[in-house]
């Protein structure tokens, strides 16, 4: 090989490991599967102001099922609803406290399978409007600390973010209404990654 060759292939391979300023290297992938609650199966239906009521043990919002426990409905928003909400990513979102906060436990939920290792710490993160919500992995609670609120549209969410260790390679997610009547507990953009 000659040495411009030897040169140019050196920097190729410096260019892969070492990104150029200003760019971020590639976040692991997503192991929560519609994350951000969008439409993949065309089962939304407006009950009233862009926003469709989901009851206890409901599927409609693809991966995702309403808990067994759900007192009254949690509702499933499409951007913008009436009342000026815009989704943290894609078109939709959910809120865990109902219509008019009427849900004192909403919650959804989903089985995350074959995607963790056991005894590998993760990262969980997802967007809130108003309070935040008790997020749990197979029902052990994950502490969740704010960052930097970003604007989306004229809704303003706030980044949480928190850690666990995998048990198994399965894990149930659930992220539920924290309190009995509050009127708003959105969410969005839930993200589990390797660390």
């Amino acid at each position: 090989m000659r040495y411009q060759e030897w040169i140019f292939v050196t920097l190729l391979a410096l260019a892969a490991v070492f990104p150029a300023s200003g760019q971020q290297a590639a976040q692991p992938p997503n192991l929560v599967p519609n994350g951000s609650f969008e439409n993949t199966k065309l089962t939304w239906v407006n009950t009233n102001c862009n926003y469709m009521a989901l009851l206890a043990g409901a599927t409609a919002i693809p991966k995702w099922t309403v808990t067994p426990d759900t007192v009254h409905e949690i509702v499933w928003a499409m951007t913008p609803t009436c009342d000026g909400f815009t989704a943290a990513a894609g078109k939709f979102f959910v809120d865990l406290s109902g219509f008019g906060g009427d849900s004192p436990n909403g919650a959804a939920t989903q089985t995350i399978k074959k995607k963790f290792v056991a005894g590998q710490q993760y990262t969980f993160s997802l967007a809130v409007v108003g309070a935040v919500p008790l997020v749990t992995i197979d029902g052990a609670p994950i502490s969740l600390t704010a960052g930097t609120p970003f604007k989306k549209g004229t809704t303003i969410w706030t980044p949480e973010t928190g850690t666990f260790t995998a048990q198994s390679v399965n894990a149930v997610l659930t992220i539920r209404n924290p309190q009995p009547g509050l009127q708003v507990v959105f969410i969005d953009k839930v993200a589990i990654r390797a660390r």
